[in-house]
């Protein structure tokens, strides 16, 4: 038995990091102990997951690759961040943006408006200059 009954859960959602990954020093993604096994057995019972963080330096589709390069079977459409989140408002809402968003992420929103009616922040590290507000 997994020692998860699907009779019980409606759903799960759950972090990422601190949760199921750690980040090193040297900046590589490691898998907490036991996490992968414990996602595949979750993954298994057939109970609806969906995955949460506040990153907002990578796209759900990079965040999807970098969980599958340490073991985890994850597709983006699994994981709600804060690019995901932004991107279906920009769309529901007819947003026109100008973005100050991280190099990584910045393809995924595509170019900003020259006519801007919403500006988007994310962590936008080098980029977020005088110059570029």
């Amino acid at each position: 038995s997994s020692g998860i009954n699907a009779e019980y859960g409606r759903g799960v959602l759950t972090d990422i990091s601190g949760v199921l990954k750690d980040g090193t020093e040297d900046g590589e993604d490691v898998a907490i102990s036991q996490s992968v096994d414990a996602f595949k057995r979750l993954m298994e019972s057939g109970i609806p997951t969906v995955l949460c963080t506040n990153e907002s330096t990578y796209s759900t589709d990079q965040m999807a690759e970098k969980l599958r390069k340490i073991g985890f079977p994850v597709s983006p459409e699994k994981i709600i961040s804060p690019v995901s989140v932004m991107k279906q408002l920009i769309k529901e809402e007819g947003y026109k943006p100008y973005f100050l968003v991280h190099k990584r992420v910045q393809e995924e929103f595509g170019e900003s408006s020259s006519d801007p009616n919403t500006v988007i922040v994310g962590d936008a590290e080098d980029g977020f200059t005088y110059e570029a507000m």
